[in-house]
């Protein structure tokens, strides 16, 4: 059942579940909460007594006050007991102490954690960038922890996390991991709506001849500053795929030189984008800067991070974005069948 509350969300679940016995039954209201600390059981303790009143009133029957969460701590346990209100958990914990039945049991059973990392910003996506340019190949943690500048144990999650989600894979804990389907964690990526840019400056650029992109980029990095291009910039002959597309490029620095060379205004149309990368994806290791290629302005980003640029800038992007999707899709090496 649904109860409207308070702030954010406006509303909480609870269940209604009966327990049998050989000795008794009982009805058990139940709400879920995850993470569960000792100092939530009262404030869950008096939103189940108010959802509980409600239901005798309409119905004479009397309920148990339960709470689920994934994984009930010791100090959890004793505080649910203390405060006459059951508990139940995905390792196999009940405990009753109310009511006509009596339940004591303390579950031991595994239980996987699904991390809340998102997988297409910050760190994370270090590790997909990585992925992504390695297809068919058989990955250590250790050796994506060591290429992506990320320690081991979030390298580690990220990675069975993905392998929970079919997109990665390995034969046993011991060996390595292998990204199973890279068409679909790309597509993924796409559809996150995720932007790798921190910040987007949109100009208009009288010229974006691939000779002056060039030596913008060039006057750019005499500078000392770092550019990648992206978005039409980073589009080989044979993969646009729709017309009217704005230029833009990622820099880590100074944007004087792409603004002087280019003659960039902040007028519209906007047919040039400056973008700043995320912090964690201004690097090399599986970061914007890694993994490029070279195009007729100079270095762009790799296809894997140029189909996610797209999907992000509206309009007809979110075409070009699917069709490079495809290309990607098209590149990969055929599977390795076992004997």
């Amino acid at each position: 059942m649904i109860v409207p509350r308070r702030g954010r969300g406006g509303e909480a679940v609870f269940d209604v579940a009966r327990l049998q016995t050989p000795s008794a039954n009982a009805l058990l209201l139940i709400a879920f909460r995850s993470p569960l600390y000792p100092k939530d059981v009262l404030t869950a303790r008096e939103q189940l007594r108010t959802v509980g009143d409600d239901l005798r009133l309409r119905s004479p029957t009397s309920y148990l006050l339960v709470l689920a969460t994934n994984v009930a701590s010791r100090s959890v346990v004793d505080a649910c007991v203390r405060e006459g209100v059951g508990v139940i958990d995905r390792r196999g914990t009940i405990i009753l102490h109310e009511g006509p039945v009596y339940v004591h049991v303390v579950g031991r059973a595994p239980v996987d954690r699904t991390t809340r990392v998102r997988l297409f910003s910050g760190k994370a996506c270090r590790i997909v960038r990585f992925l992504l340019q390695h297809p068919g190949r058989r990955l250590k943690a250790q050796e994506v922890a060591t290429g992506t500048q990320t320690s081991y144990a979030f390298t580690h999650g990220v990675l069975t996390r993905l392998e929970r989600d079919g997109l990665v894979a390995r034969d046993s804990p011991r060996t390595g991991f292998t990204l199973r389907d890279g068409a679909g964690l790309l597509k993924a990526w796409v559809r996150s709506g995720e932007r790798t840019a921190a910040r987007v400056t949109p100009y208009f650029a009288p010229n974006t001849r691939l000779e002056r992109l060039a030596e913008a980029a060039a006057a750019s990095r005499a500078n000392g500053v770092k550019c990648v291009f992206t978005l039409a910039s980073g589009l080989l002959p044979d993969e646009v795929f729709v017309s009217g597309l704005p230029h833009g490029v990622y820099v880590s620095g100074d944007v004087g030189a792409f603004e002087e060379k280019l003659e960039l205004e902040r007028s519209t149309p906007h047919n040039f984008f400056i973008l700043r990368p995320e912090p964690a994806a201004e690097t090399a290791a599986g970061g914007v800067y890694g993994f490029t290629r070279d195009v007729q302005p100079g270095a762009a980003v790799a296809l894997p991070q140029l189909a996610a640029d797209f999907a992000t800038i509206g309009g007809r992007g979110q075409e070009q974005a699917e069709r490079l999707v495809e290309l990607y899709a098209k590149s990969l090496p055929p599977p390795e069948l076992t004997p």
